[in-house]
């Protein structure tokens, strides 16, 4: 895994979009045990749908089971496989909004989505072919954009971890070791007269951050209106009470730690304080906003990664740094991240492989 590739976009400021290309690797065997991997490589009984926008749909609750939904259609289906609860992925998405679009560095356009309208399901089977059926039928109905099952995610190259970003008592000592500070023309970009004075915020959707790490804490993003608001109220209105540094949406607390420390690792990479101890991060006057979207053991799946990245563009993040990766063809995560791209640079894992 080539560690510092996925920063190169960081370093030079240019827009990248992740590349859902099919791979150019010859060997039919190994694209057909990679497709087979992408197809089967979901958590059973959980399902994402996206409905059209002209086919809003109401849910029926009862003490938060899923009851009903007002699409007869949908409802029969629903009712067929048993899904127990059925909810909003994004209940903060504002419907009918007015869309966007930017122009990608190569010269074509990105699209915004409206994704008022996608939906987390659950099912009373836990069986995978259910759930690939389930998804299946949903995309066959005139009301449904989309349907997909709820792919699994994982942290690339989890062999390393921020156990190599330690402190010391020499002034950086480390960055001697950090070859892509030199092989991307970081340094260089370090001498240029800075155009915006204002401190980036970059989102490390990951395992977490080490919000108390010498190298980190000075950079650590802060929501000032939760800060500086009553404890125990969403002061900002933002959905999520007491985010001062971020959300970590593994156990839905603002509590902020990293158990794996990949997510502190790749911290480091991006933004470590230029201040005498560990290494230098690529722009050591940038802000991290730590958002956990991977568990302890690095995996992860979709829809919580979408509800990161909505996160962190709600909340002013600049640069989304996603060192993770999928062999799935997620189409809730490419809207997700079109729909980011409006707003922000996103520099991604994604590809180190060289497969699709």
């Amino acid at each position: 895994m080539k560690r510092f590739l996925f920063f190169l976009a960081l370093f030079v400021a240019m827009n990248v979009v992740p590349s859902f290309a099919q791979s150019s690797d010859n060997d039919d065997e190994v694209v057909k045990i990679d497709a087979q991997r992408s197809r089967m490589d979901f958590r059973p009984g959980q399902v994402l749908v996206k409905f059209k926008d002209g086919s809003p749909v109401t849910v029926a609750k009862s003490k938060g089971f899923f009851q009903s939904v007002s699409a007869t259609a949908v409802d029969a289906v629903m009712k067929e496989f048993g899904v127990e609860t059925m909810d909003k992925l994004l209940p903060n998405e504002q419907a009918g909004r007015k869309l966007s679009k930017s122009k990608a560095y190569n010269g074509s356009y990105v699209e915004d989505h409206d994704m008022s309208q996608v939906y987390f399901i659950t099912t009373k089977s836990q069986r995978p072919d259910s759930t690939m059926m389930l998804a299946e039928r949903l995309e066959q109905l005139d009301e449904v954009e989309f349907a997909e099952p709820n792919y699994k995610v994982y942290a690339v190259s989890a062999e390393e971890t921020a156990d190599t970003v330690i402190c010391a008592t020499e002034d950086n000592p480390l960055t001697s070791q950090q070859w892509g500070l030199d092989a991307y023309g970081v340094k260089e970009l370090w001498n240029k007269p800075i155009i915006n004075k204002k401190r980036p915020i970059i989102a490390i959707l990951d395992t977490g951050v080490d919000i108390t790490h010498p190298d980190l804490v000075n950079n650590i993003w802060t929501n000032e209106a939760e800060a500086n608001g009553e404890e125990g109220y969403d002061n900002d209105n933002n959905g999520f009470n007491n985010d001062v540094h971020g959300w970590d949406f593994i156990n839905n607390t603002p509590d902020m730690l990293d158990f794996n420390m990949h997510g502190t690792h790749v911290a480091g990479i991006a933004a470590a304080s230029n201040n005498g101890t560990g290494i230098v991060g690529a722009n050591p006057q940038a802000l991290l906003m730590p958002i956990s979207v991977l568990q302890s053991d690095g995996t992860g799946d979709v829809a919580t990664v979408v509800k990161g990245i909505d996160y962190a563009v709600a909340n002013g993040a600049t640069v989304l740094n996603m060192s993770l990766g999928t062999y799935a063809n997620s189409r809730a995560m490419r809207q997700a991240l079109e729909r980011a791209y409006q707003n922000a640079v996103i520099v991604a894992a994604a590809g180190n492989e060289g497969r699709c």
